[in-house]
């Protein structure tokens, strides 16, 4: 796909600011327009706000009751082909398995593999019929 004509949007969810800053500046050094939230209330006003976000790649200890695994599940039952790469400084829960979820990281992660991701989940996604998933 030529880039001027399909700019993937990303949403980054971190409550850590310089965690956030740090994927931001990552992502669009590699070409994404990449919106943020702090915690999983504002990831869902900016998913009303902005329907060309394709990706939204979250934390699960956003230091909330809201945490990633809701809003995974928020995101799941609201918009379905929204893809979601999780990241957590621990290992998966057991019982954390949402059909969007199409990829798992633990902190630390690999800039190269995260940016990765994005690209085959946004290039090579369900969206094109494809699978992408590593979870």
């Amino acid at each position: 796909m030529d880039k001027s004509a399909f700019d993937p949007v990303v949403l980054v969810v971190e409550d850590q600011g310089l965690l956030r800053m740090t994927a931001v500046s990552i992502m669009e050094d590699s070409g994404f327009e990449v919106l943020e939230a702090s915690n999983a209330e504002e990831a869902l006003e900016l998913l009303e706000a902005y329907p060309d976000i394709l990706v939204v790649f979250t934390d699960i200890d956003l230091n909330t009751k809201k945490d990633g695994v809701w809003l995974a599940e928020q995101i799941n039952k609201r918009w379905p082909k929204i893809d979601i790469i999780v990241t957590s400084g621990y290992p998966r829960p057991d019982n954390f398995n949402p059909d969007n979820i199409v990829a798992y990281y633990e902190k630390p992660y690999s800039e190269e593999k995260i940016i990765q991701q994005i690209q085959k989940t946004v290039f090579g996604s369900r969206r094109l019929g494809t699978s992408s998933s590593t979870f």
